[in-house]
C-alpha cells in the first residue's frame, strides 16, 4: 500500500476520536438538584403473632400450639375482608440443653408456631390483636405500617422533583445569560420508611398481663402513624 495513502488513514483514525473528545469538551451542561417528602397514611399493615410452648414431648407441645393458634385464626377470619389475609410464617423446633462439667444434658423442647394477619382497615388492628389475646396467643412479635403501592407514591413526588429541579436550572442558566436545552442525565430516587410498632407490652416476660380476657381490656388502641415519602432527582442540562 502506498505510504501517504497509510499516512493519511492513520491521520484520519486518530483525529476522530480526538476531534469527538475536543466536541465534547466545548459542550456546556448545568447541574441541579430537588428533593421533596410527603407523609402519608398507611394503607396496610402486617401484624405477627407467635404461640411458644415447652415440654418433653414434642407431639404434645405441637398440639397444644396449633389448638391455639387454629382456635386464634378462625377467630381472626371472621374479621377480615376479601383484600386481608393471614398466613403461616413460621414453625420452629428447638432443643434446650444444660451443661454440667462439660456434659451436654438436654433439658426440654420448644416449639414455636408463628401466623401473620395483613389488614387494610386500620380500624381493625385493636381488635385483632385482641382477638389473638383472648384465644390464648401470649406473643405479638412485630406491627409493621407501610403503603402498598409505594411506586405510585414515589412517582408523584419524582415528578414533582422534576419539575423544580428544571426550573432551578433554568433560573441559573439564565442569570449566568444562557438558557437550558434537552437534558443530558435525569438521576431519580425515592424512598419510603416504614412505620414500626414494638409491642412491648407483650413480650414473653409478661405472658400474664398479655393473657387477660376482654372483660378486662386488653389492649385500648394502637395508632398507625404516618409512612415518611422522600422523591428527589439530580438532572444535568446542556446550555445553549
Amino acid at each position: 500500500m502506498n505510504k501517504k495513502l497509510c499516512s493519511l488513514i492513520l491521520a484520519i483514525t486518530l483525529l476522530v476520536p480526538f476531534s469527538t473528545i475536543a466536541a465534547e469538551a466545548l459542550e456546556s451542561t448545568i447541574s441541579a438538584e430537588a428533593t421533596t417528602n410527603s407523609e402519608l397514611a398507611p394503607d396496610t399493615v402486617k401484624i405477627r403473632f407467635y404461640i411458644e410452648n415447652s415440654g418433653i414431648n414434642v407431639a404434645e407441645i405441637k398440639e397444644k400450639n396449633d389448638k391455639i393458634a387454629n382456635s386464634a385464626i378462625n377467630e381472626i377470619k371472621k374479621l377480615l375482608k376479601d383484600d386481608e389475609s393471614i398466613k403461616t410464617v413460621a414453625f420452629r423446633v428447638n432443643s434446650v440443653y444444660s451443661y454440667k462439667e462439660k456434659v451436654r444434658i438436654f433439658q426440654k423442647y420448644e416449639v414455636r408456631n408463628g401466623f401473620e394477619v395483613k389488614l387494610k382497615d386500620m380500624t381493625k388492628i385493636t381488635k385483632v390483636v385482641n382477638t389473638a389475646i383472648n384465644q390464648g396467643v401470649k406473643n405479638v412479635e412485630s406491627i409493621n405500617f407501610s403503603i402498598e403501592n409505594g411506586e405510585a407514591a414515589c412517582n408523584e413526588l419524582m415528578s414533582k422533583s422534576i419539575k423544580i429541579a428544571k426550573t432551578r436550572a433554568l433560573y441559573l442558566a439564565q442569570s449566568a445569560g444562557a438558557t437550558i436545552d434537552k437534558p443530558k442525565s435525569i438521576n431519580p430516587y425515592c424512598s419510603l420508611n416504614s412505620s414500626f410498632v414494638q409491642p412491648r407490652y407483650l413480650n414473653s416476660s409478661m405472658k400474664a398481663e398479655a393473657s387477660m380476657d376482654s372483660a378486662a381490656g386488653a389492649i385500648e388502641s394502637i395508632e398507625p402513624g404516618t409512612i415518611n415519602v422522600r422523591a428527589g432527582v439530580n438532572m444535568t442540562y446542556y446550555l445553549k
